[in-house]
């Protein structure tokens, strides 16, 4: 289902919500996008082109992958927009904009980016600072749902006229393809219900005319 990528049009007539999903590594600590609440090889392929041993090609099994955040944006352009421009901050950081991405990383001692065992923690705090700034970019009202409290970082990061942050069922964690599901139709029904709103308001304003 999701070995290629989906246009907006795509999304709202297959039943998909204006989302997109982010997968954090539990081994290395990367980050994954999707438009869909899953994922495939082909997210692999896009969003790690220059793999190297501080950041290499993740495995695809399901056991060490979590979902991290969910972003609900106003409409299925919103999502597709965002989905792009998160792959091509990605992209920049390891291909054109390399030497800039590590002059901000944390160190260790030999040079090289910060980690414990196999975990680097920049990954997914990367991660957190491109979508704040891909809200800010697209300027679209978006909720987002969070695994944990503190994985948002600092509430100053964030456009509060923007963004809606909540947290996920703690409990529905442990069944997260049900979670997923849920947030996918809860996010389907809240954009039917802001599109009904605006028919009605646009309806209103013609009779008046």
């Amino acid at each position: 289902m999701s070995n290629r990528f989906r246009t907006a049009n795509w999304l709202a007539k297959n039943g998909y919500g204006p989302q997109v999903f982010l997968f954090r590594n539990i081994e290395s600590g990367q980050v994954l996008y999707s438009q869909l609440p899953t994922f495939t090889d082909y997210q692999l392929k896009v969003q790690f082109q220059r793999p190297n041993w501080e950041n290499r090609k993740p495995s695809l099994r399901r056991d060490i992958w979590r979902i991290m955040a969910v972003s609900d944006f106003e409409s299925y352009e919103a999502a597709v927009e965002a989905y792009e421009t998160l792959v091509r901050l990605r992209s920049m950081r390891d291909l054109t904009l390399k030497d800039v991405a590590m002059r901000f990383r944390p160190r260790n001692k030999d040079g090289n980016i910060w980690y414990s065992a196999q975990f680097r923690p920049v990954y997914t705090q990367e991660a957190v600072s491109d979508l704040a700034t891909t809200i800010d970019h697209i300027q679209s009202k978006t909720k987002i749902h969070w695994e944990d409290e503190w994985r948002k970082g600092d509430l100053s990061n964030w456009d509060k006229d923007l963004v809606e942050h909540e947290l996920m069922d703690r409990v529905a964690l442990h069944t997260p393809k049900a979670l997923l599901e849920d947030l996918r139709q809860r996010a389907r029904a809240e954009f039917k219900q802001l599109r009904a709103q605006e028919a009605a308001i646009e309806g209103a304003v013609e009779q008046r005319v």
